[in-house]
């Protein structure tokens, strides 16, 4: 069985860019897991960096190009909604960025950017039929979120790993003890 790592802002944040002596061992740990490293396109574009050069993002580009991070575009909730249709996905994604609204101090800020880690759990979940997903975050009510929502759609085989501090990620995340699912 497959699993796949999911992975919030404020984690690679906490790493801090590349190149960076915390981003020395992530590939290693990523292969001898056998996973990957999945990022929402949101994500990626919180994370980037928009110059008259282009958009790079210093956090996720070197994880791209060496293949150990995927990027994944998510259809639009918001169109989706309003357009009437539905695909469970976007029905986590609307979901999450309602429990995120409703329990933050701050509603909406980042909400749906959050929010799309679920969706993106979901949308692997429907993709594959063997695999288990783990969620890495800093936050915590997203990380309930995580541990909340996907089996509301049928998939249990999710784990949500919080990280606080966010300091203590570069310690423990990218780890193989903290990409595999044994704990």
């Amino acid at each position: 069985m497959f699993t796949a790592n999911i992975v919030d802002t404020v984690v690679f944040r906490s790493l801090g860019k590349h190149p960076n002596p915390h981003l020395d061992r992530p590939e290693d740990a990523v292969e001898q897991a056998q996973t990957e490293i999945w990022v929402p396109e949101l994500i990626y574009e919180e994370l980037a960096d928009h110059g008259p050069d282009g958009t790079t993002n210093p956090y996720l580009d070197h994880g791209i190009d060496d293949e150990w991070i995927r990027v994944v575009s998510l259809p639009d909730s918001e169109r989706n909604s309003a357009d009437g249709e539905s695909d469970p996905a976007t029905e986590a994604w609307q979901e999450a960025n309602h429990f995120l609204d409703q329990h933050s101090k701050y509603p909406t800020t980042n909400n749906r950017r959050d929010a799309a880690i679920v969706a993106l759990a979901v949308r692997l979940f429907e993709q594959n039929t063997r695999i288990r997903v783990i969620t890495h975050t800093a936050d915590e009510l997203l990380a309930r979120a995580c541990a909340i929502i996907p089996p509301e759609f049928g998939y249990h085989e999710v784990a949500s790993r919080y990280y606080h501090p966010p300091a203590t990620a570069k310690e423990q995340f990218l780890t193989i003890a903290s990409l595999t699912w044994e704990k």
